[in-house]
């Protein structure tokens, strides 16, 4: 099946501080989304990449025959849904986080499989905290963490059914798209993730992001 990606960047990365969002922020010598956009290109399942941007940048952006660039929203529900806008007749869509380099292509294959069989898929990391739901500085509830996935990027989904999610969930703003399918009934399985699938939130993750580039092969 043909395989379109999306990739919201439109985002300002206020939680890492200083001047330039961090999705172009540079990683062993290239900015973070480029990185992202070229690994995507690299795999032989995709076809087209779709990133949203700040409408500010879109005159800046290089559009080619794979990779095209459309203006973001206000919110990530806001600037996947322009960019599906932008996606042709490819069967598979994935929405992948702009601050996320590292996925591996067998985690990325088995998401494409198990959304073209389900309709939906996401990885997802076992929780080893252990987590406390909180109210007014009180703990409320304290969920079974072997029940518990902490998702990652990249989402798969058979594409009329992001587009469905998408047009129902509008004025909303949820966290991923995942939780928006299951929410309106479809069936999204959970692919296990991968521990160096890790989002660059923080200048820490960034240093360890380039540690990891060091050391990779």
């Amino acid at each position: 099946m043909p395989v379109a990606v999306i990739i919201p960047a439109a985002g300002s990365g206020s939680r890492f501080g200083g001047d330039i969002p961090k999705q172009f922020r540079l990683l062993g010598g290239k900015p973070i989304l480029q990185r992202v956009v070229e690994r995507f290109l690299a795999h032989e399942r995709v076809g087209r990449v779709v990133v949203a941007v700040a409408e500010m940048l879109l005159d800046e952006a290089m559009q080619t025959g794979q990779v095209r660039y459309v203006a973001g929203g206000a919110t990530r529900q806001q600037s996947v849904t322009n960019a599906l806008a932008a996606i042709g007749d490819e069967d598979l869509v994935a929405v992948h986080d702009a601050v996320r380099p590292f996925f591996t292509y067998g985690t990325f294959g088995a998401l494409l499989d198990a959304a073209a069989a389900h309709g939906a898929a996401f990885p997802g990391v076992p929780v080893t905290d252990t987590i406390h739901l909180v109210r007014d500085e009180r703990i409320v509830q304290t969920p079974d963490r072997q029940s518990l996935v902490a998702a990652q990027t990249p989402q798969c989904f058979r594409t009329a059914i992001l587009r469905d999610v998408l047009t129902r969930a509008a004025g909303d703003d949820a966290p991923d798209e995942a939780g928006l399918a299951a929410r309106f009934g479809y069936d999204v399985r959970v692919v296990p993730g991968d521990a160096i699938n890790f989002k660059i939130t923080r200048p820490e993750d960034l240093a360890m992001a380039e540690r990891m580039l060091e050391q990779r092969p």
